[in-house]
């Protein structure tokens, strides 16, 4: 009978030393956004058999260092050239499907993260959002 009060007092202090150890850990740092002004629109003519198509993004950009986003600010043209590049090389059919879209924002986070590697040493924008997205 004693051993099983022992058992059941440990276990009572296990219960109310855990909260105390899971209160320690530092909380998670909160997003920080940027989002880009100016919207990037593309023509897709050339890719739609001459139709009048057309693709307007806003993209914004989401890290958890106020020195990224500083960064990136003082990195947008390229930035800004970079995306615009990438979305002028995709297809109304691959950008008018939502895995196409995904596809597009994965490559468009690899696209900044590379120019932000080269210029200050740091790939730290953890997602992009397309904020807007239309397709006319």
């Amino acid at each position: 009978m004693r051993k099983y009060f022992q058992s059941l007092f440990i276990l009572f202090l296990s219960i109310l030393v855990f909260p105390v150890i899971a209160d320690d850990a530092p909380p998670p740092a909160k997003a920080i956004y940027f989002a880009i002004s100016e919207p990037f629109t593309i023509d897709f003519l050339n890719q739609s058999n001459k139709e009048a198509r057309y693709l307007q993004i806003k993209v914004t950009l989401m890290a958890h260092e106020q020195t990224m986003i500083d960064e990136a600010e003082l990195n947008l043209p390229m930035i800004q050239d970079a995306l615009r590049t990438l979305f002028s090389g995709q297809t109304w059919q691959a950008v008018n499907a939502v895995e196409g879209r995904r596809a597009l924002q994965l490559a468009s986070l690899e696209t900044v993260n590379s120019i932000l590697k080269a210029e200050t040493g740091q790939d730290n924008i953890q997602a992009i959002y397309f904020t807007s997205f239309i397709l006319q």
